[in-house]
């Protein structure tokens, strides 16, 4: 038997999570924030959508080694609340708490029961945090509940209409599906369930699965779906920049991606991820699919 220490508590958090009702919101949206640039657009993403869901919004902060005094950043984020508060009509509270930044979100989020997280990441230049790239794949493997991760230069979507979900092979893909049901109850949305053909290769049954039980679900739910089939003109890890270009072509207000990786695409998922977080239209993505030990 390994060694190596299990957090039990987390474990049984997930799973409670994951019982949880996914097509209804308990109105709770949890926002990180380091206050950055990118971090006040994810702020600014979260009360728009707040807003329309009529959910409130929690700013949350982990101090490290090197931050500012407890007192000096619960007065700034208390300020920053209140004036969300004022300003939106929503409530909006202050939670700080002391460790590493992996770990202190990922115990949150279930701790308090969110239906969606609102991060943002910073591309390669990195922060205090180091909340970019890689860092920020991590992450988001690690939440059970959905993701929104925006740019500093992301614009702000006031209403989410056209979804792009590149469907994959994932055994949970489910989640993705789920993580588009919660935005459905909140905006009248079109989903573009998104693949792309490689000549000479024959798609894993588990995706044929996906694609038929999505479509289903969306059907049963009267969510607008459109199923797109594109043959390979793209040879970039996943089919980053085709999927990149379709999004683009059809004014797409944000992409889908599974946080953790399929075992078929392993290899260049890592790449394919960082490229759709990182994407030059700036477009938010939306991750699911995460949770305790992955």
């Amino acid at each position: 038997m390994s060694g190596e220490c299990i957090d039990i508590s987390l474990f049984i958090k997930f799973e409670k999570c994951k019982r949880l009702n996914p097509y209804t919101m308990k109105k709770k949206i949890i926002v990180p924030t380091d206050f950055t640039k990118a971090a006040i657009q994810a702020i600014k993403q979260a009360v728009a959508i707040a807003m329309k869901a009529d959910a409130s919004v929690t700013l949350f902060h982990v101090i490290d080694d090197n931050a500012a005094t407890l007192e000096e950043t619960r007065d700034r984020l208390t300020a920053e609340a209140e004036s969300i508060s004022k300003n939106n009509g929503i409530s909006c509270e202050v939670l700080i708490k002391e460790g590493s930044v992996f770990d202190m979100i990922a115990n949150t989020v279930c701790e308090k029961d969110y239906d969606l997280m609102v991060i943002g990441t910073h591309g390669a230049t990195g922060i205090r945090q180091k909340l970019f790239g890689a860092d920020i794949l991590k992450l988001v493997a690690r939440v059970p509940v959905p993701v929104l991760v925006v740019q500093e230069d992301s614009p702000l979507v006031e209403t989410f209409s056209r979804i792009v979900l590149p469907v994959g092979s994932h055994d949970n893909f489910h989640q993705a599906v789920n993580a588009v049901l919660l935005f459905a109850g909140i905006y009248d949305v079109e989903v573009h369930l998104y693949s792309i053909h490689k000549p000479g290769f024959d798609w894993p049954l588990q995706m044929l699965t996906n694609i038929e039980e999505s479509t289903r679900k969306f059907e049963e739910r009267g969510v607008r779906m459109i199923r797109i089939k594109e043959e390979q003109t793209d040879f970039s890890p996943g089919y980053a920049r085709q999927t990149l270009r379709y999004a683009r072509s059809i004014g797409a207000d944000t992409m889908w991606m599974m946080s953790v990786a399929s075992q078929e695409y392993y290899y260049m998922a890592k790449a394919y991820k960082e490229a759709m977080l990182l994407n030059d239209a700036h477009l938010p993505v939306l991750c699911a699919g995460g949770g305790a030990g992955a």
